[in-house]
């Protein structure tokens, strides 16, 4: 499984197995801004022989609480069935429903709704088509039956199925079909470009239902939820700490974060403290690490070729 965590902005999901190479052994490994939960998710999974305890914090508490359900397997499509999460709906429920916040939010930035308003009533056709069996005329038209095959069951495979269907109708059409050629040729596009849409982000919740097999109890009974600010985190003896902490100067947390005293706490600890940056100009700091990761900042095709770096307050175990 390369995808650790729920969808979260600024998740280091791909890259938390570099990261993570990194971090010297201890007993306890604390993720203080734990975010989408995808470095513990990592850790608990890959690094169980090299650390007894792990801790993860998350500001947010009702982050911690959709991890923990997530892990309870509360998002499994076998009990669970995910409602059309409207515009409207998104606005209404953002604020207090993280569940909403975090899986339908574009970019997953907890702030802008996941779809354009052009595509919404098509994603919406193809989640009630593909979650209910519900077929309107317009997943009729794009799918071309008003029932699933036999041989497509599961909420994955139909998800699978529409991409393939509308590939293979864009092709079959005539040079007189151009306007719906190209409509279906746009459909196509999306389909490609919106690799977390809603149906694949709750994936994403299910895989962390993992952790409740028998073979990762054991590590499971080993983990610690904190929810709140990261000086409040009791940390103990023999620990290494990483803060993938808000980047400086990024929209998003412009005036939310303090950075100096931020600095300040993490040089002053007498334990190893790791930080994700894309720069940090504070001498104090040693760069450890650095990687380029593709950054998707629009709906568009934009996107942007980032430097991901880690930095580490210089203490030793």
């Amino acid at each position: 499984m390369s995808n650790y965590g729920i969808p979260y902005m600024g998740s280091k999901a791909k890259i938390a197995a570099s990261i993570a190479l990194n971090f010297p052994k201890a007993d306890h490994f604390y993720d203080l801004f734990g975010g989408g939960f995808s470095m513990t998710h990592y850790m608990v999974e890959n690094k169980a022989k090299r650390y007894k305890h792990f801790h993860y914090n998350e500001i947010k508490a009702d982050v911690v609480d959709l991890v923990k359900s997530a892990i309870a397997g509360e998002f499994n499509y076998d009990v669970f069935k995910p409602e059309w999460i409207s515009r409207e709906a998104f606005f209404a429920r953002k604020d207090t429903d993280a569940y909403v916040r975090c899986l339908w939010s574009f970019g997953n930035n907890q702030k802008c709704y996941l779809f354009g308003p052009d595509i919404e009533p098509y994603k919406r056709s193809m989640h009630q088509a593909i979650v209910f069996d519900d077929f309107d005329a317009q997943a009729k038209d794009v799918l071309g039956f008003s029932k699933w095959p036999q041989t497509i069951k599961s909420i994955t495979q139909r998800r699978l199925y529409l991409r393939q269907r509308v590939a293979f109708k864009s092709k079959g059409l005539k040079r007189g079909d151009l306007e719906q050629l190209q409509q279906l040729q746009q459909l196509e596009q999306l389909e490609r470009l919106q690799l977390l849409e809603q149906l694949q982000r709750l994936e994403r919740l299910q895989q962390l239902q993992q952790l409740q097999q028998l073979q990762q109890l054991e590590q499971l009974e080993r983990l610690n939820f904190y929810s709140g600010d990261y000086r409040q985190v009791p940390i103990l003896s023999n620990s290494v700490v990483y803060c993938d902490i808000p980047y400086k100067g990024t929209a998003d947390y412009i005036g939310a974060f303090n950075h100096k005293e931020f600095y300040d706490w993490a040089m002053s600890r007498d334990f190893p403290v790791y930080v994700s940056e894309y720069n940090i100009d504070d001498p104090r700091f040693k760069l450890v690490y650095e990687v380029d990761k593709r950054a998707m900042l629009s709906a568009t095709k934009s996107n942007k070729q980032m430097s991901e770096k880690l930095y580490w307050n210089g203490v030793s175990l």
